[in-house]
C-alpha cells in the first residue's frame, strides 16, 4: 500500500490522505473518488501526469477544467 496526499480543486477545495494498493493508476484513483476524468487534469508535484500512469507517492492535485464554447 502507498499513501498519497490528494488536493481536489473543484467547486470547493478539499484535501485527503488516501491509501492505495501499489500499481493503482490515476484512472483508478479518479474512479475511487467518483470524478469524471474528462473534467480534470492531474498533477503530481506540480507536473501533469497521464491518467494511465501508476500512482506514486507525492502530492497529487486534481484540478477541474472549465471550457466554454
Amino acid at each position: 500500500m502507498i499513501s498519497v496526499s490528494v488536493r481536489i480543486f473543484a467547486d470547493v477545495e478539499a484535501e485527503r490522505q488516501i491509501m492505495l494498493p501499489e500499481g493503482t493508476s490515476y484512472y483508478e484513483l479518479l474512479d475511487l473518488l467518483g470524478i469524471n476524468p474528462e473534467t480534470v487534469v492531474i498533477t503530481r508535484d506540480g507536473v501533469p501526469v497521464p491518467f494511465n500512469d501508476v500512482v506514486i507517492p507525492g502530492e497529487i492535485e486534481i484540478i477541474r477544467v472549465v471550457s466554454a464554447g
